[in-house]
């Protein structure tokens, strides 16, 4: 087999092949959500602060609850979680799209259905990364981390062009209302998923067998702690935390996060939508923004099929200060070309984060905690985003959107230099062997 066909070799097992076309469609569906929610507000005469509102409702929730989820995608068959959530948010999405094309719609009704979408995504996210390494064999990991990677960069950039086409031409309910369509078709391949259980991989601290041969059906993969009782429940949290401290390269990369969500992408996603309206092309133009990220993460994807560095920590780490180009940009309102090109830049950042931050956790944390340790990275990633989305309008008021994004990019410079500091962010870390 050619060394291409080995980078996608991942897709010939039809377990992951399932999840990632499910996934892939309903990535394309969340972008044309990501591009029409702040117009959505906007059309319906909301303001800056309304739009830091909306998008704060999804994420309290989702805060507030992802440890529950976490603790339930251990217990339960993850499958049937993911496939619960997704029915859920379908109903939701298409709720606010009526009520958008309806001419009916309000702050409030947008805000609320974010608070049901946030639920949601609390007990889906922890689901799917517990999932992913029961249906891929463990040599084909990092590879299929990276599929997933490169396929949600392609379908942001087609999804994010596409949506500001539509938004632009017919309006925001129709965007939002393709993406309540995308989760349905998502829970469909979640219906026909049958996941094999590739248990058997090490224990990130003792190095040996952390649980027996590969079992039958996702059934037999729950874990046997009871699940009765609030008593085994906090329990089940402890374990978890402990295992999530235990490994100082997770909290330290999860503190950074946090302060880059809170200082710069929520300013970005709250003020980038005004200064696209004032300074450039407006719902077209942000979507674009989306797109050319979307190539840049196109590009690191592409990448992380095969590059397994040494230290792959302190790769993303140092690659967190090239957000500060962006921000910087748009602070100077500076020409939309110069925009589009840093975006591609960070893209290929992100497309090399989440292919090495999943492998080395999903390789590094015992496997039947695994759900639980994503609820404390989601967890301590969001706490104080929905501060930075509701905060960025009123700073914004006070200082001026300038002013606001040009500390936003001094942040992203020390996240970097903070996540750097740390020995263990630096030191090597276990990508798998390549598959044979």
């Amino acid at each position: 087999m050619s060394k291409l066909g080995d980078s996608f070799a991942s897709l010939g097992e039809r377990q992951f092949r399932l999840l990632f076309t499910g996934q892939a469609i309903s990535v394309v569906g969340s972008m044309f959500r990501v591009v029409a929610l702040p117009f959505a507000v906007l059309a319906i005469g909301g303001t800056a602060t309304d739009i830091g509102i909306v998008e704060a409702a999804g994420l309290v929730p989702l805060a507030l609850l992802v440890l529950v989820g976490g603790v339930w995608a251990d217990r339960l068959p993850r499958r049937w979680v993911m496939l619960d959530a997704d029915l859920v948010r379908t109903v939701l999405q298409l709720a606010a799209a009526g009520l958008l094309i309806g001419g009916v719609a309000h702050v409030w009704h947008l805000a609320l259905l974010q608070v049901g979408m946030g639920v949601a995504e609390a007990f889906f996210g922890p689901a799917y990364t517990g999932l992913v390494p029961e249906v891929v064999s463990p040599p084909r990991l990092q590879q299929a981390n990276a599929l997933q990677g490169l396929v949600s960069s392609g379908a942001i950039t087609l999804g994010a062009f596409l949506a500001g086409i539509l938004v632009a031409a017919l309006g925001a309910g129709w965007a939002i209302g393709i993406d309540g369509l995308s989760y349905l078709v998502s829970a469909w391949f979640l219906l026909r998923l049958r996941p094999a259980a590739f248990l058997g991989r090490p224990s990130g601290r003792t190095g040996v067998t952390a649980m027996g041969p590969a079992l039958a059906g996702e059934e037999a993969a729950v874990d046997a702690a009871p699940v009765a009782g609030g008593r085994s429940f906090f329990r089940d949290l402890a374990a978890g935390w402990r295992e999530f401290t235990s490994h100082t390269w997770i909290w330290v990369m999860v503190a950074g996060a946090a302060a880059f969500l809170f200082a710069i992408d929520g300013p970005i996603q709250v003020l980038g939508p005004i200064v696209a309206r004032d300074a450039y092309d407006g719902a077209r133009t942000w979507g674009l923004t989306s797109a050319a990220m979307g190539i840049g993460q196109i590009a690191g994807g592409l990448l992380s099929l095969s590059w397994r560095p040494r230290r792959p920590m302190l790769v993303i780490a140092a690659g967190m200060s090239l957000t500060a180009l962006p921000v910087v940009f748009l602070a100077l309102e500076a020409p939309v070309w110069t925009l589009y090109l840093s975006l591609a830049v960070v893209g290929v950042e992100w497309g090399l984060y989440d292919p090495f931050w999943l492998t080395c956790m999903q390789k590094e944390v015992a496997p039947d905690m695994i759900s639980r340790v994503s609820a404390y990275d989601y967890l301590g990633v969001l706490a104080f985003y929905p501060a930075g989305l509701a905060l960025a309008g009123p700073l914004a008021d006070a200082f001026g959107i300038a002013t606001v994004l040009w500390v936003s990019a001094g942040v992203a410079i020390l996240v970097s230099v903070f996540q750097l500091a740390w020995r263990d962010v630096r030191a090597p870390h276990d990508m798998g062997a390549p598959p044979g």
